[in-house]
């Protein structure tokens, strides 16, 4: 009677090891992580800040899929473009499309050429300060809509960065 209830118990605790193993490594599988860096400034002496993103969408690389970009930021500053690491290299800066809004623009991102075999993507996009605020913080967020057989998964990360540090860089 014992080695039974040992034997039980035993089960239910490799059972529930492996759950917790297998729950650990999928919760990875699907993540954005979004990082600012100072570039300096342009020939307009304005402020450059690139928004480097990079992504993984684990198991959801082996359906067929789509892919939309979005991007955030502060008043003040103003998008010029994005790349997207593509087939292992940076290909040339894309300009971002237009909008009625000031805060807020889409991007496209090709699924078949900017994911690798893992499931990793990366690009950035650059914002330059037009017009300089009196807020100390700026900040900046990416969202990615992934649409695999029908389902969209949202990723979103954002970033905050001081004024002062990207102006006098």
């Amino acid at each position: 009677m014992g080695f039974i209830v040992i034997g039980i118990v035993l089960v239910i605790c490799i059972f529930t090891v492996t759950l917790v193993v297998i729950k650990k490594h999928s919760k990875g599988d699907i993540k954005l992580e979004v990082t600012p860096v100072c570039e300096g400034k342009n020939e307009l002496d304005q402020a450059i800040m690139k928004i480097y993103f990079k992504f993984s969408i684990g198991n959801l690389a082996h359906r067929k899929k789509e892919i939309i970009g979005s991007i955030d930021w502060s008043k003040g500053w103003m998008p010029v473009c994005y790349n997207l690491k593509e087939n292992g290299a940076y290909q040339k800066d894309r300009l971002l499309p237009v909008t009625n809004d000031e805060t807020y623009t889409t991007f496209e991102i090709n699924a078949k050429s900017a994911i690798d075999h893992l499931g990793q993507g990366e690009g950035y996009v650059v914002l330059v300060l037009e017009d300089p605020i009196s807020t100390d913080k700026s900040r900046a967020g990416v969202i990615l809509a992934v649409t695999a057989n029908m389902v969209t998964y949202q990723l979103s990360d954002s970033t905050s960065w001081n004024n002062d540090f990207a102006v006098n860089h």
